[in-house]
């Protein structure tokens, strides 16, 4: 898929301005140390902060669009609609530092999945995708956090587009083992698996994409993004012995 990065940052409105609140544990909501968060309870923030991208000719352009949801944490989420079809929405986060916020996290959901014909192997649709990468227009990077079907939890991969312009370090993170409908919650340190794939650290300028593609497998899939956000790393816990 063809991801072009923006020219110009896109500022987005912090979830939670609680500084002085310390932090919870609550995997249904977002951080109160984020350095950077979106949710998406105002129908018009795809068009204010957000940039459609990665069409193809004659393949049907994946639907982005904010939707009600009483299960989200703020109560409406971007919905992620492929019909045989591809594409990326982007945004620029502003005024994080990913030497002290590394850690992307965000609650996702798959409600409709791909759907395979028995037997055929596993095309490069994805009923969701969350990227985080950095570039020019004719040099990219970015790594890919995958919700998958049939290919194995930890399955990673590299993979280039655009006539090897853009460079995906590809990672499966979901697959039909949770089922349709089930919020998950995921942290990354985008940071450090960019510099395992890539030998260097991340640009301070960067972009992350919310993408579908179904024109592979002819499915039609639905996927909900409640937030994401930019947080600090936990503590790792000692595992009980």
């Amino acid at each position: 898929m063809r991801l072009i990065l923006l020219g110009t940052a896109l500022c987005l409105v912090p979830c939670l301005r609680a500084a002085d609140v310390a932090a919870v544990s609550d995997d249904s909501k977002p951080s109160p140390d984020a350095s950077w968060c979106t949710q998406f309870n105002d129908p018009e923030t795809l068009e204010k902060e957000w940039k459609f991208d990665g069409s193809r000719f004659l393949v049907p352009r994946t639907r982005f669009s904010v939707d009600s949801e009483e299960s989200a944490s703020d109560g409406k989420i971007m919905a992620v609609d492929a019909d045989k079809s591809t594409g990326v929405m982007l945004a620029a986060p502003s005024k994080v530092d990913l030497t002290k916020t590394p850690v992307m996290r965000w609650r996702w959901r798959v409600v409709k999945p791909i759907v395979l014909k028995p037997g055929e192997e596993e095309p490069d649709d994805q009923a969701v995708v969350l990227y985080f990468g950095d570039g020019t227009l004719l040099k990219q990077r970015c790594v890919g956090y995958r919700w998958e079907v049939d290919t194995p939890v930890g399955n990673s991969g590299l993979r280039k587009y655009a006539a090897g312009m853009m460079t995906v370090s590809h990672k499966t993170v979901r697959n039909r083992t949770t089922p349709p409908g089930v919020w998950v919650t995921e942290e990354r340190n985008v940071v450090e698996d960019y510099r395992k794939a890539f030998g260097k650290m991340p640009d301070s300028y960067f972009i992350i994409s919310v993408g579908a593609n179904s024109q592979y497998s002819g499915s039609t899939s639905r996927a909900e993004i409640d937030f994401i956000e930019f947080i600090p790393e936990r503590e790792k816990k000692e595992p009980a012995r």
